[in-house]
């Protein structure tokens, strides 16, 4: 089963200064180092993320560089989570999407109606990848759920017969963990999407139900963490391994493999937490100043869980999960089996110091959590994958005793064969020997060229006492040299294969003389003999150069008579 140890990404968003806060005469306090995810507050506050979009950043950009690949990871059956942290009024409901607004354009759609879209166009572009390749096509099944966690109880934003009034009221929703650690709950209504527009609805109207107030900070703050996950479950044709000698089946019974199939499943959780804020600030009382101490009691365990994880000293040993329903729900994605973004969203405004400092530290500590992510497929698929593997194993194990690479001793054991050994041995030597006469001839060739330039020059010398310094002259002379000690190495080789020969005739004389009846002594005289043709090229390349030379020099003695 595929896993590994992903970090969880902190970014940060910096939301533009708003009208109210221009006209106030706010001054912006927050700076992005370009070409670098680093902000700095004030003049010596310096915190750096792994993704920091500053005030002009568009939406399409922050879902394209944090959350694209997160989709993706969930047709692979990856499970996913982005998390929206700020101050109230930061920005977060924008981000994620969840605030509709009749009058918002599709520039300005969130990260979840973006994720709808992407999710939908992957399973339809997957399907017809599958049937342009003449495979079988993948089931889908997408399912949503969306809950609040109001007051620190649960609350089911898709129950159309639950009364607004009632939220007051325990809630019957209860969280539970299987065997495999993993969180779900019961008595939350699981809505089957077959449709992207049908899943907008269903997040539209379940954000339409979310509690929400007006404060002094936020003319509609949200009162509530909000959940909305996106289940997947696919099933795809598997996907076999390379083998060695064709399908496994086919050691087993020669029948032709039939299509087995593997189901992935993911959820995508994605959490619009309420701001945190300070009584002071946002001026609230009575029920709004009850909701606001539950919010931040919320964070506050939120980041306990985050400050337990991310100890860096290893001398936290118990994770607070259970001190929040918060912390709970969000098991998995902290630590657990998902991939997690969480996007810290801040004001620039001056006035708004200390709460931005506040988020951008609470931010800064998710950077040292790491969170074991595993592929969620179902345990038949994950048998079928395992005997595939070991099937693959034992075919290539078998075919290296066909080969004679493997033997078994005369007590038992397993080992390699000493002529797999010795041949191991013998193509090492091989390659060294490869390596070295390639060397070697770098080398003969860097000497020949080296000698060929130091001969020219010493001719030149004679030429110029003997005053004759045409150019013409040294340059012919310095070709024929070259050629003549490209012809000397070949010499050389050749007097050395004759040795050898020579020595193998020998060798060959002094066995009996039935073995020599025949005609091998003639090709063996003839091949004792390979310096005779390039003795021969050799004179005729002195001769033409003899002509060469004594053809310039009449001529260089016509121009001087012309003179």
């Amino acid at each position: 089963m595929d896993s590994w140890n992903s970090p969880a990404w902190p970014g940060l968003r910096i939301r533009p200064q708003l009208s109210k806060e221009k006209i106030e005469g706010c001054h912006i306090c927050t700076s992005v180092t370009p070409g670098e995810p680093q902000v700095l507050l004030g003049k010596d506050k310096a915190f750096t993320y792994d993704f920091v979009f500053d005030l002009d950043t568009w939406q399409e950009q922050i879902y394209t560089t944090c959350v694209g690949k997160l989709i993706e990871g969930c047709f692979e059956g990856y499970n996913a989570t982005v998390l929206a942290y700020g101050q109230t009024g930061a920005g977060k409901t924008y981000t994620m999407g969840t605030g509709f607004d009749m009058n918002i354009s599709e520039d300005e759609q969130g990260i979840i109606p973006r994720a709808i879209g992407h999710l939908f166009s992957g399973i339809e572009e997957r399907k017809r990848a599958a049937q342009s390749q003449g495979m079988a096509a993948p089931e889908f099944k997408v399912s949503a759920q969306f809950l609040e966690l109001y007051n620190e109880e649960i609350l089911d934003l898709f129950d159309s017969a639950r009364d607004p009034d009632a939220r007051h009221r325990k809630s019957n929703i209860k969280i539970h963990e299987d065997a495999s650690g993993s969180i779900y709950t019961t008595g939350v209504t699981s809505r089957l999407i077959s449709s992207q527009d049908e899943l907008i609805q269903c997040l539209k109207q379940g954000a339409l139900s979310r509690t929400t107030a007006s404060t002094q900070m936020n003319v509609q703050s949200s009162r509530s963490h909000a959940i909305f996950t996106i289940h997947l479950c696919q099933m795809r044709v598997c996907t076999r391994p390379e083998l060695v000698n064709g399908e496994v089946t086919s050691l087993l019974d020669g029948t032709q493999p039939t299509t087995e199939y593997e189901t992935l499943t993911a959820k995508f959780h994605f959490v619009d937490l309420a701001g945190s804020e300070r009584l002071k600030r946002t001026g609230a009382t009575g029920e709004r100043a009850k909701e606001g101490i539950s919010i931040n009691c919320g964070l506050l365990a939120l980041g306990n869980v985050i400050s337990a994880l991310g100890d860096q000293s290893k001398k936290v040993v118990h994770v607070p999960y259970r001190d929040s329903k918060l912390t709970r729900l969000l098991q998995d994605s902290l630590g657990g089996n998902s991939q997690t973004i969480m996007i810290a969203c801040v004001s620039p405004s001056d006035r708004d110091f200390m709460e931005t400092l506040n988020t951008l530290k609470y931010a800064n500590r998710a950077r040292n959590i790491k969170n074991k992510v595993v592929v969620n497929q179902d345990k038949t698929s994950q048998q079928i994958s395992a005997l595939r593997a070991e099937i693959a194993r034992l075919q290539m194990e078998l075919m290296e005793y066909k080969a004679g690479k493997r033997v078994i001793g005369e007590d038992g054991s397993e080992g390699y064969s000493d002529l797999f050994r010795e041949n191991a041995m013998l193509q090492k030597e091989n390659s060294a020997l490869r390596m070295r006469v390639k060397a070697m001839q770098e080398a003969i060739d860097a000497i020949n060229s080296r000698v060929t330039h130091l001969m020219s020059q010493e001719a030149n010398l004679m030429l110029a006492k003997a005053g004759d310094g045409n150019e013409a002259i040294g340059a012919l002379i310095q070709n024929y040299i070259r050629e003549i000690e490209e012809l000397r190495t070949k010499l050389l080789e050749s007097e050395s294969m004759n040795e050898s020969l020579r020595r193998s005739l020998s060798r060959v004389s002094a066995r009996p003389p039935y073995s020599m009846s025949s005609s091998p002594a003639p090709g063996l005289a003839g091949l004792c003999s390979p310096a005779a043709p390039v003795e021969t090229e050799a004179s005729d390349v002195l001769r033409r150069a003899k002509q060469d030379l004594e053809r310039l020099k009449k001529k260089e003695r016509r121009q001087r008579r012309k003179r």
